[in-house]
């Protein structure tokens, strides 16, 4: 692959999953944080592009890179003891008030980090296969994961929401 093709490769892959990639690191750890990672993810791509066999599905594989990269990143702070929770992080005026929106965050916030992790890739329109394939599991296996993380959530959201008394 001479170096234009391999340019025109990677923007096509960039321009299709830069914004869901960005979004993803963004909802785990922060606008600076994500450019860092997600500029790291499109190395990974830039790289993989060379290979005599790129992935057959670059959409599975980027957000497998993604999924591995945030693992790693959380892994470094927390060796490093720098982690803090983001609602941690953020100033008391930052946090919404609205108690259906906090009952959602706080029952997402009990979940299983796999769990949590497993729904957000579903909000990015992953399908059975995909998710099977980043996890390295097949797709029935990922979709009773999914089926077992969603009751898991539904439970959580039960126990946190509180009865609106209309005052």
């Amino acid at each position: 692959m001479n170096a234009q093709q391999k340019a025109e490769a990677f923007d096509t892959v960039y321009d299709a999953l830069f914004s869901d990639v960005f979004a993803y690191f963004n909802v785990c750890f922060g606008p600076q944080e994500a450019e860092d990672l997600a500029q790291e993810a499109f190395l990974r791509v830039w790289r993989a592009i060379d290979e005599e066999k790129p992935p057959d599905n670059w959409r599975a594989w980027v957000f497998r890179c993604a999924v591995n990269l945030k693992n790693d990143h959380l892994r470094r702070a927390y060796q490093t003891r720098l982690f803090q929770p983001l609602d941690e992080t953020l100033p008391d005026t930052d946090r919404p008030d609205d108690p259906a929106r906090l009952a959602v965050q706080q029952a997402f916030a009990a979940l299983e980090k796999d769990e949590r992790e497993l729904l957000v890739l579903k909000a990015f329109g992953f399908r059975s296969e995909e998710l099977g394939a980043m996890l390295s599991v097949t797709a029935s296996a990922a979709r009773t994961r999914l089926q077992k993380a969603k009751a898991h959530f539904a439970e959580q959201l039960d126990k946190e929401e509180t009865p609106y008394d209309g005052a």
